[in-house]
């Protein structure tokens, strides 16, 4: 198809090079595309996108001082910047492997190497376009957050079209999972395998084993993938994952360092050995990784305060009174923290905080707890309040001294804060159930499956006891919580009803910050509706 096709579509090269953009531009308008803009460097492209929506970008991968173009992708993806319906291309002479690897992790739409001619330009963005727009319905509503009316199109043009039938197999994938729909991805998936033996559809259902916890499917799903392409590195990133999951901590980190070999500029996966290493007592490891996310932070969009904190906190942990040098480390570290994110609120706050924590680690807590006050007092004194992420930093602190129960009620306040941050209320959810042992959660677990179990068997009020006796084990598992309001729900009449209601609305108020796009937030709705008319 002829790019004249698409004479309306808005266009921006980006490139370094004033030669590069020129002769592209060139080469675009003589094929028929007439909207064709250029600047030179990341942040110019951030500017251009505040006022227009482009269809397609074209990006050299070295701009320069600043973002690269992975970096720049990373970034539009992030603040949703660049449409679902639009295009990317990444355009390098980059050769080194792991450079085109962190590009390609990113999915750009496609990868020119130059020299790009004017036939490349034709072919390859013809047939991008092309799919783009026969599937432009479905786009458009995932640009809209209309994620339900996109399955539904998905739905309508593989019932009705023989064309681009793998590409809409894909979004109609994310979009299950997106939606929360494990079980309609996993049987998705499954028919596409019968019909294609693709690795996206063997990656994707990998995805969809180990949310619903059927590891040696997924591993063996994972290992396959990997076998036959050993360059697939999300396969890498979720084999450590699982082998995390299942508590093959040695394992996870080896997976992870194969991953770092082949594709070593991912902030997140740095991040995930770090952490790793830290759990395996892998020192050497583990300050290299740190050292790693810092770097590739510089101008990621997925740099964080808390990277820079846990770097802090870890250089600190072997310290004593006496130990200088780490402890100077550690209280630079924050200082870059500081710099590396003046712009953002509350940073300084943030920082306080954590070196607050690297006292209590020093045995200095008269000196932390003295600083912990001042900053208490600057919260009772702001009028808007703290940001969520202030509040997760403080909690913290407050478990550093010892104050659990000022701890809990902070997490609570910063859940509440968060709203739909679903991001944030993964993080925080993940520091309530931070100490809670291995063993409490096998107990729970165990509780859990006996529960059900009686459930299904009609055996009501010993499914309720197994499910109570799991509750203070793991307080805030949803999956344990709305299993424990089903049961209560059939128990709660006569005059024990009112007792029933109160621990319903205690275990409601438990989950109440269950995220929309959470697989279980269906049930929760259901489960709210059913109490509703209960309570009624």
């Amino acid at each position: 198809m002829s790019l004249e096709s698409f004479s309306k579509k808005r266009v921006l090269i980006v490139d370094e090079l004033e030669a590069f953009r020129f002769s592209t531009k060139q080469s675009l308008m003589s094929l028929g595309l007439k909207l064709v803009d250029s600047v030179s460097t990341a942040q110019a492209v951030i500017s251009a996108f505040q006022n227009v929506d482009y269809d397609l970008v074209l990006c050299n991968y070295d701009l320069g001082k600043g973002k690269n173009g992975q970096q720049l992708l990373e970034e539009l993806r992030h603040r949703k910047l660049l449409r679902f319906s639009s295009l990317f291309f990444i355009i390098s002479a980059e050769v080194e492997r792991g450079k085109v690897m962190g590009t390609l992790e990113n999915e750009p739409d496609g990868y020119l190497v130059k020299p790009v001619t004017p036939r490349d330009l034709d072919q390859r963005l013809g047939k991008a376009l092309e799919t783009k727009d026969a599937l432009k319905r479905i786009n458009e509503a995932i640009d809209d957050g209309d994620y339900r009316s996109a399955l539904a199109y998905c739905d309508e043009h593989l019932a009705t079209s023989k064309k681009y039938t793998m590409s809409c197999s894909k979004i109609k994938a994310w979009l299950l999972l997106k939606l929360g729909k494990i079980k309609d991805a996993d049987k998705f998936y499954e028919s596409i395998l019968d019909n294609t033996d693709t690795l996206w559809v063997r990656y994707g259902l990998a995805k969809t084993k180990m949310r619903l916890k059927k590891y040696s499917s997924a591993q063996s799903l994972l290992e396959t993938i990997i076998e036959q392409d050993p360059d697939y590195i999300e396969a890498w990133d979720l084999l450590a994952e699982l082998q995390r999951l299942r508590g093959d901590l040695a394992e996870s980190q080896q997976t992870l360092q194969k991953a770092l070999a082949r594709s070593p500029n991912s902030v997140q996966r740095q991040k995930a050995l770090a952490d790793i290493a830290v759990t395996n007592q892998d020192r050497d490891t583990a300050l290299e990784a740190f050292k790693s996310v810092l770097k590739l932070g510089e101008q990621s969009v997925y740099a964080k305060p808390d990277h820079y904190f846990d770097f802090a906190e870890y250089v600190s942990s072997d310290a004593e009174g006496d130990s200088v040098d780490e402890v100077r480390e550690a209280f630079e570290i924050l200082e870059k923290a500081n710099k590396r994110f003046s712009n953002k609120p509350e940073i300084e706050l943030q920082t306080e905080l954590i070196g607050a924590c690297i006292q209590v680690a020093l045995g200095e807590s008269d000196k932390a707890n003295e600083a912990l006050e001042t900053i208490l007092q600057h919260k009772e004194e702001t009028d808007d309040g703290l940001g969520p992420d202030t509040l997760q930093v403080m909690a913290k602190t407050m478990r550093a001294l010892g104050r659990e129960e000022e701890a809990l009620s902070l997490l609570e306040e910063a859940a509440d804060a968060a709203e739909e941050n679903s991001e944030e209320i993964d993080s925080i959810y993940q520091q309530l159930n931070s100490g809670i042992s291995s063993e409490a959660r096998l107990q729970a677990a165990s509780h859990n499956k006996r529960g059900i179990q009686l459930y299904r068997e009609g055996k009501i009020d010993e499914a309720a006891k197994e499910l109570r006796m799991a509750l203070p084990l793991t307080p805030r598992h949803i999956s344990l919580n709305l299993n424990l309001i089903q049961v209560l729900i059939r128990l709660a009449k006569g005059e024990q009803k009112k007792q029933y209601i109160a621990d319903i609305e205690q275990c409601l108020h438990k989950v109440r910050h269950i995220p929309t796009h959470h697989y279980e937030y269906p049930r929760y709705r259901y489960l709210l509706e059913r109490f509703e008319q209960l309570n009624a």
